[in-house]
């Protein structure tokens, strides 16, 4: 769905933080959405998560930096990283030319994978939540 020109497509799950989640069979693949990948301008350093890590939810999953900010995206779902997309240590600025595809983050083996989608956002709930953030943080579009 596209809401003020901001892409969330539907087929995904997403986190307070900004944070896109793909199920993946009994994987889930993890990046930063559209709206804070916009917000942050041109992205110019990523940290990635160490391969094999065991992750904990709400703790850092990654953190990057644009020339204007410095964000993070938690870690959505518990359970191991198996997978990190090493391509954005040497170009970050895929997060900004395709956030939901050549721009992910990891790839994570849930622990709880159906448990703990549950306590993601999806549908509705996303399109309430996401004209909140453009409100508070885009100039011009306070309620």
């Amino acid at each position: 769905m596209i809401i003020e020109g901001y892409n969330l497509p539907d087929d995904l799950y997403y986190t307070e933080d900004h944070a896109w989640v793909k199920v993946e069979g009994n994987l889930v693949r993890v990046g930063m959405n559209d709206f804070a990948q916009k917000l942050a301008g041109d992205i110019s350093f990523v940290k990635l998560p160490k391969l094999g890590k065991d992750v904990i939810e709400g703790k850092l999953l990654s953190s990057m930096q644009s020339g204007k900010w410095a964000g993070r995206i938690e870690v959505p779902l518990a359970g191991k990283i198996v997978e990190v997309n090493k391509e954005l240590l040497h170009e970050p600025q895929k997060m900004n030319q395709d956030c939901y595809g050549i721009g992910w983050i990891a790839l994570i083996e849930p622990n709880n994978l159906q448990e703990d989608l549950g306590k993601l956002m999806d549908g509705v709930k996303v399109a309430e939540w996401i004209k909140g953030e453009i409100a508070k943080n885009v100039p011009g579009k306070e309620g």
